[in-house]
């Protein structure tokens, strides 16, 4: 904590589009009840900080988070510390809230009406009184991340013409534990889904048969993938969360990002399926596989 009563948050882990450097802020201003405006978070270097294995397996905001909340919450006990010395209370009989009119966090001593005092000037008091910074180091390392689960429901039209899917529509539920920013967790579901839709009807690395090359030689001229033109309108993805809570994540949270990706594939070849009453074994499902398949069902 500096002394105008803001605090730095030092993470390890990068900021790689997960959440993970939005979260640690979330998770600072609702521990240490201060305004986002109020923390000052640093991208990561591996020069720097402690060491970081946690960005990836979908546990980013997960241990990330679980880490910035062991420091958050080591920091608030030395605020509490130092606010009990002075206002002549003991640390645990001091509470904490966010004063708007002052734009600071105030910790005051309960049931004693007038007795306050701002993160400022507890920040000013400890450095002048030699008191220390209140600030703290922590890691957070699960043996196993919990599971995380999404499920999808899928509206297509497969034109018999030409074998063409088309995306009509899309209603994704997930199981994330307490989500800490809805807005970056949806948009994990829409990425996560655009690219299961795009490994499902698009993306193919064909090998010759006969010496295992790749067909392509490895250029990316034929390689498809999505753009704004094959996937929906946001207003078309429509995204639930469940009501759930993990105990080992920060505030009850857990991850979302493999989980938004795997059932993709499954969940539209049984659209394809329920729409031309063929079933698909491989990928990518291809207009040219789709009328290979519509020929052999007629026979």
């Amino acid at each position: 904590m500096n002394e105008d009563g803001t605090a730095d948050n030092l993470p390890a882990i990068t900021g790689h589009g997960g959440g993970t450097r939005d979260a640690p802020i979330r998770i600072d201003t609702k521990e240490l009840c201060v305004s986002a405006d109020m923390v000052n978070i640093t991208r990561a270097d591996t020069g720097t900080p402690v060491y970081d294995a946690c960005a990836h397996a979908s546990r980013g905001v997960y241990s990330g988070g679980g880490a910035a909340l062991k420091v958050a919450m080591k920091v608030k006990e030395k605020i509490r510390d130092f606010a009990g010395k002075i206002l002549d209370a003991y640390p645990h009989a001091v509470r904490i809230r966010h004063d708007e009119e002052r734009e600071q966090a105030v910790v005051f001593a309960e049931g004693i009406a007038g007795r306050e005092v701002t993160y400022r000037e507890i920040a000013e008091t400890a450095r002048h009184k030699n008191w220390g910074t209140a600030a703290a180091v922590e890691s957070y390392r699960q043996p196993s991340c919990p599971p995380h689960f999404t499920g999808y429901f899928v509206e297509v039209e497969v034109d018999t013409w030409t074998g063409k899917v088309k995306l009509l529509r899309v209603v994704a539920g997930a199981d994330i534990g307490t989500v800490i920013n809805p807005m970056l967790a949806a948009g994990q579901v829409h990425g996560g889904f655009a690219q299961g839709w795009s490994m499902t009807v698009l993306e193919d690395l064909p090998y010759d048969p006969d010496d295992g090359d790749l067909v392509n030689r490895g250029s990316v001229a034929n390689y498809k993938v999505p753009t704004t033109m094959d996937m929906l309108d946001l207003d078309d993805l429509t995204v639930f969360f469940a009501d759930t809570y993990e105990p080992t994540g920060p505030f009850g949270a857990k991850g979302i990002g493999e989980g938004a990706l795997n059932p993709v594939a499954g969940t539209v070849a049984n659209a394809i399926q329920n729409a031309l009453g063929v079933r698909f074994f491989q990928l990518p499902i291809t207009p040219i596989r789709i009328l290979e398949a519509l020929r052999e069902k007629e026979g």
